[in-house]
């Protein structure tokens, strides 16, 4: 990639948190990229749940059309709610990442196995319907799976009929705590930002300053699922904790067709000095 002064890209368009179908979004990596670029975005991570292995053709096209590129990846925490940490721009060659993910996506692979055994059980068989690898789904794969197969109307009642717990699908095994995620995130060489802070319910003003003595660097302030109000709390928890604030549509493609990439950019002092922060990165590996 060029050698640009990060001066001057402050102002340009960034999207850190992207899907393709390595987990639960519709396109391709190199897709991903491309819809990205098509609508501005000039720096980009693709961060699948816990796996990167759609990263080398999302690197390689990005590289190829000139975009910025973040190799990086959504981890599911151990949480009493929903825990999402993104680790933007690590080593996905460090030793302990790997071995790291290899065991995550062996027990998603459990998981899911186990969610569609529990299906077929009250007559969902929905094996036809699934795509990709089993062990990189998620549950939203098996959501559309059961709409595929006619047994939902939609994704909504997917979750709400089959998959959510107490229902009939919902099956659940050991993910990493957090700490633990970053820690890896940061023995990587990468930067841990919590994803949507406010999903699951979640307190941002109690649970933030644990995340950051864990060594949490920045908060995801801009998401489809956050009002402006929400991004003002979390910014505002950003700044006083001296964390960066990242800006994400969540794009899964067509399985998502809602969220578009560069949605949530907004030309803030915040994210300038966010976007200035990563390129400072990408250029210091440059050298």
């Amino acid at each position: 990639m060029n050698h640009v002064p990060a001066s001057l890209t402050a102002h340009e368009p960034f999207d850190l948190h992207l899907h393709s179908r390595c987990s639960d979004g519709s396109d391709t990596p190199a897709q991903v990229v491309r819809a990205a670029a098509e609508r501005g975005v000039t720096l980009l991570a693709l961060t699948d749940h816990d796996n990167v292995l759609g990263v080398p053709e999302a690197m390689t096209e990005a590289a190829s059309i000139g975009v910025r590129f973040l190799p990086s990846i959504e981890m599911d925490a151990e949480w009493p709610h929903e825990m999402h940490i993104l680790g933007l721009d690590i080593d996905m060659h460090e030793p302990r990442m790997q071995e790291a993910l290899d065991v995550a996506l062996r027990r998603r692979g459990e998981r899911n196995k186990e969610i569609v055994s529990r299906l077929c059980n009250i007559g969902c068989d929905i094996r036809e319907h699934l795509q990709g690898e089993i062990s990189a789904a998620t549950r939203l794969n098996i959501a559309l799976a059961l709409v595929k197969g006619g047994y939902a109307a939609d994704t909504r009642e997917a979750f709400a009929k089959y998959l959510r717990r107490g229902c009939p699908g919902f099956y659940t095994v050991e993910r990493f705590a957090p700490e633990i995620i970053i820690k890896l995130i940061l023995g990587a060489g990468g930067v841990p930002v919590w994803a949507h802070p406010m999903n699951g319910h979640a307190d941002p003003h109690k649970i933030t300053p644990m995340l950051k003595e864990y060594g949490l660097m920045g908060m995801e302030g801009y998401h489809p699922s956050l009002s402006e109000g929400d991004s003002v709390v979390i910014a505002s928890i950003a700044r006083q904790l001296g964390l960066i604030v990242t800006c994400g549509s969540d794009y899964h493609g067509d399985h998502r067709p809602q969220a578009v990439p560069g949605q949530t950019w907004r030309n803030t002092a915040l994210l300038r000095e966010t976007r200035a922060f990563f390129e400072a990165r990408i250029q210091r590996t440059l050298r």
